[in-house]
């Protein structure tokens, strides 16, 4: 059996929500957020309305159709964008949908003052994408894995999400949590046989099937990504722990840098935001700046 060894990814809990824009905390909420933690809101103070709460009790809104029902791989049924104000994946009726738009917009503003009071060096550069709603029941462990944006792709931007519970029945989402991101690369890039991006990659962005062409950062990343996913002494060895979320908590990470993976839960929002490296505090802890050190490439546009 294989030993690994490495630092699990560290995590910054913050419980004052008065104090988030304070010098201190925003310096250590970005250092964390850089060097591949996690930052957690136990008391995150984004709460459902009466009406809300009462939908997202009822699954037959959210989860209309029996596969839905029947899901149990916890991907997102609904996605809004908040550019648009309109639902660019969902089921849901329409009587039900403009409920269900007016929670993920609040979300998604939350979201967005949330990031600007913790980050506020990111304002400037800050892209905010789409939003996510997560009803189904997660029952099947995900494997440890990055974010590797593959109809979205990046260009070597961060991802950064923005997760909360909203779990009606206040039961707990359930993460596994893996190492940082450059002992995790540097065992998969000498492996790595990424497509080229070329010709294919430009017909699928002009028929719309990507919201962009990828570039060789997006390539590396959905390799490697799919490398540890198949990697079953890795999954089982490699340094993890195991973490519970409440209902009504919140937390951060750049995803891109955070190996992680669900393990059950239902009901979750995400809000997805996209961070230039020349942005970052310290651009070189970018995932983008990490593979191209790795790999001896410059791998951005």
């Amino acid at each position: 059996m294989e030993t690994y060894t490495g630092d699990v990814a560290p995590m910054l809990e913050l419980t004052d929500i008065a104090a988030l824009d304070r010098p201190d905390i925003t310096a250590q909420a970005t250092a964390t957020l850089e060097h591949g933690g996690i930052v957690y809101l136990p008391q995150a103070g984004f709460d459902l309305s009466e009406d809300e709460f009462a939908f997202v009790s009822d699954a037959s809104v959210t989860l209309p159709t029996r596969a839905e029902k029947k899901s149990q791989n916890g991907r997102p049924t609904v996605i809004y964008n908040p550019a648009t104000g309109r639902l660019e994946r969902s089921r849901i009726g329409a009587r039900q949908r403009p409920q269900v738009i007016a929670l993920l917009d609040r979300y998604a503003q939350w979201s967005t003052q949330l990031v600007n009071r913790l980050f506020p060096q990111y304002s400037d550069g800050l892209i905010r994408d789409r939003t996510t709603y997560r009803p189904c029941e997660r029952a099947a462990t995900q494997g440890l894995h990055v974010d590797a944006s593959y109809g979205r792709p990046t260009g070597g931007q961060s991802m950064l999400r923005v997760f909360c519970n909203i779990n009606p029945e206040a039961r707990v989402r359930t993460w596994r949590i893996g190492e940082t991101f450059e002992p995790f690369a540097s065992r998969y890039v000498a492996t790595a046989n990424p497509k080229t991006s070329g010709t294919l990659e430009s017909l699928l962005y002009r028929l719309g099937i990507t919201k962009g062409q990828r570039t060789a950062y997006d390539l590396l990343m959905e390799d490697i990504r799919g490398q540890v996913k198949k990697d079953r002494s890795y999954q089982a060895n490699a340094p993890q722990t195991v973490f519970d979320f409440p209902a009504g908590s919140a937390w951060i990470a750049l995803t891109d840098l955070v190996l992680h993976g669900a393990v059950s839960g239902q009901h979750s929002l995400d809000q997805t935001f996209f961070v230039p490296d020349q942005t970052m505090a310290e651009p070189e802890c970018s995932s983008l700046r990490i593979l191209e050190r790795l790999s001896g490439n410059r791998l951005s546009a």
